[in-house]
C-alpha cells in the first residue's frame, strides 16, 4: 500500500460549499497500558511549545485524564465525548463549542481503553471517531515485541472503515535495529505511515493513585511544569509534528449542527455553589456549563480549606473525588459540616455524587482503618478498600419523585468508587441502579426534598430537567 506523503498541505479558503477546515484526530489504541495517555499529553505540550493552538478531548466517563489534557493544553476545560451518557448531536455541539476550527489549529482526541471496547454496551473510541468523521492514530507497545506490532497495526485497520486509521506512534520502542525493523514492517505490513517512535523514559511516567492517574488538580504542585516539558520535548523529538498536523488536516467537514440549544434565562439571578478542590474534583465541564447556559452563577468553595458555604447560594453540586484522601481536613471543618446538615434537613437543592455523598454520612473510615467523622446528613458509614467496588454505565429507575425526576424516570449514567457503603436497614432508597455489564440491580439514592446523594455520575447537559429542578428549587 502507497504510504501518505509528509508534506504540509497548503491551507484551503472557506467558502459556502468548502466549510471551515476543522483539523482533528483520534489517539487510540488497541488496549489499555499502552502510554495513550502519556502519547497524548505529549503531543498537546509539544503542540502548544511550537505556537499551535489545541483543544483536547476524552472519549467515555473519565475525570482524571481530561485534567491532564487540560493543564498540558493550557486550556480551562478537555470536554468528555460520550455516545451513551449523552446523543451524537450533543458530542458534536461539545466539538464545536470547545474545539477550534482554522488550519493553524488542532484539535486532538484521546480514546478509551482498547479501540474496540465497550462499543456492544457502551462509548467506543471507534465510535466517536465514527461520529466526528476524524482520522485516528493507533499508538502501540514495542516494549515486547519488533516486527509483530505491524499486526495490530494491520488488525485495527481492517476492523476500522477503509482510511479510517491515517498512522501508528509506536511507543517504548529501542534503539538501532528495532527501530528500523518496526517501522518497515508497520509501514509494509500495517499499512499506514509511522508517524513517531518514542522511546521508554522514566522522565515521562505520569504518577498514579487508585482510580487512576495523579493530576494538577489532586495532587498540586510546582513538578507539573517540569513534567509537561519533559513530554512536550519526548514528543517533538521522536513524533513528525508536520506529518501529524497533515493528517489531522485531513478530516472531513464536522457534522452539521443540531438547532437543539441550551436552556438559557430560566436560573437568572441564581447562584450555585460547587465543592471544588483536590477532594471534589470530579466534575465534567458540561456540568457546570449546563447550569451556566441557564444564567446561573458559579460559587466555588473549598471544604478542606476551611470554607463555609458561599452566603448567597441557593443550591449546592458535592462532586464526586478523594475525600478519602482529605478525610482529616475535612472532618476539622465543623462549620460546614453544621451547615450542610441543616441545608439537607430542610431538603433544600442539593446534588451529590460519589465522593460528595461519602461527605454527607456519618462516617468515612480510610484505606488505613482510620474512622473519621463527616458531615453526618445521612445515616451511615463509607468504607474504602482496596479492590474496585462499582465500576461501569448503568441507568437510575426512579423509585420516587426526587430531584431527578418523577416516579418511572430512567436516566444513564456511570459508577467509579472503591468504597463500600453501609447504612441502616429502613433507609429508603430513590432509585435502583441497573448495571449495563448486567450485574444484579442494587439500590441507590440517599433523597430528602430536593437532595439527592448517590455513586451515580451523571452528565448534566443530557438532564436540564435536572439543572432547572436544583436552580428553582422545584421538580
Amino acid at each position: 500500500m502507497k504510504i501518505p506523503s509528509s508534506r504540509a498541505r497548503a491551507g484551503r479558503v472557506s467558502t459556502p460549499e468548502t466549510p471551515r477546515p476543522f483539523p482533528r484526530l483520534v489517539i487510540a489504541a488497541t488496549e489499555s497500558g499502552v502510554g495513550k495517555t502519556s502519547v497524548t499529553v505529549g503531543l498537546l505540550a509539544a503542540l502548544v511549545a511550537r505556537g499551535t493552538r489545541v483543544a483536547p478531548f476524552k472519549c467515555g466517563p473519565d475525570f482524571l485524564d481530561p485534567q491532564l489534557l487540560r493543564a498540558a493544553a493550557g486550556v480551562p476545560a478537555a470536554t468528555n465525548l460520550d455516545r451513551w451518557l449523552t446523543s451524537d448531536a450533543t458530542l458534536v455541539a461539545s466539538v464545536r463549542r470547545h474545539g477550534r476550527p482554522g488550519p493553524r489549529e488542532l484539535n486532538l482526541v484521546e480514546g478509551v481503553m482498547g479501540l474496540l471496547d465497550t462499543s456492544s454496551w457502551g462509548t467506543s473510541t471507534a465510535d466517536v471517531a465514527q461520529v466526528l468523521r476524524a482520522p485516528i492514530l493507533l499508538v502501540v507497545d514495542a516494549s515486547r515485541a519488533a516486527e509483530s506490532v505491524a499486526l495490530q497495526v494491520r488488525g485495527a485497520r481492517e476492523a476500522l472503515p477503509v482510511g479510517r486509521l491515517a498512522g501508528a506512534i509506536v511507543n517504548r520502542v529501542g534503539r538501532g535495529w528495532h527501530a528500523q525493523a518496526i517501522r518497515r514492517a508497520v509501514e509494509e505490513r500495517g499499512g499506514v505511515p509511522v508517524v513517531g517512535m518514542l522511546p521508554w523514559s522514566s522522565e515521562v511516567a505520569l504518577p498514579e493513585q487508585h482510580l487512576g492517574l495523579l493530576t494538577p488538580q489532586t495532587r498540586p504542585g510546582p513538578d507539573w511544569a517540569r513534567k509537561f516539558r519533559a513530554l512536550g520535548a519526548w514528543a517533538a523529538e521522536g513524533v513528525d509534528l508536520e506529518l501529524l498536523a497533515e493528517l489531522a488536516g485531513r478530516a472531513g467537514p464536522l457534522p452539521a449542527p443540531s438547532d437543539r440549544r441550551p436552556g438559557s434565562g430560566s436560573g437568572a439571578g441564581r447562584c450555585l455553589a460547587i465543592a471544588a478542590d483536590p477532594a471534589f474534583c470530579f466534575l465534567y465541564p458540561q456540568n457546570r456549563e449546563a447550569f451556566e447556559d441557564r444564567g446561573a452563577r458559579i460559587a466555588p468553595f473549598s471544604p478542606t480549606a476551611g470554607d463555609g458555604l458561599p452566603p448567597s447560594a441557593d443550591a449546592i453540586y458535592l462532586p464526586g473525588g478523594y475525600p478519602e484522601s482529605h478525610a482529616r481536613a475535612l472532618a476539622r471543618n465543623d462549620g460546614l459540616r453544621r451547615e450542610l446538615r441543616g441545608w439537607v434537613r430542610d431538603g433544600r437543592p442539593l446534588l451529590a455524587e460519589c465522593g460528595g455523598m461519602m461527605y454527607l454520612l456519618d462516617r468515612l473510615v480510610d484505606a488505613r482503618g482510620r474512622e473519621h467523622r463527616m458531615v453526618g446528613a445521612f445515616r451511615g458509614s463509607a468504607t474504602m478498600q482496596a479492590r474496585l467496588a462499582g465500576l461501569g454505565y448503568g441507568q437510575a429507575v426512579l423509585r420516587r419523585r426526587s430531584l431527578l425526576g418523577l416516579r418511572g424516570q430512567q436516566l444513564r449514567g456511570h459508577i467509579y468508587h472503591h468504597s463500600r457503603r453501609a447504612t441502616p436497614g429502613t433507609t429508603v432508597w430513590g432509585w435502583l441502579y441497573r448495571p449495563r455489564s448486567g450485574a444484579p440491580p442494587q439500590p441507590d439514592g440517599l433523597c430528602r426534598g430536593l437532595v439527592a446523594a448517590s455513586y451515580l455520575h451523571l452528565r448534566l447537559d443530557a438532564y436540564p430537567q435536572v439543572v432547572a429542578s436544583m436552580l428553582n428549587g422545584k421538580v
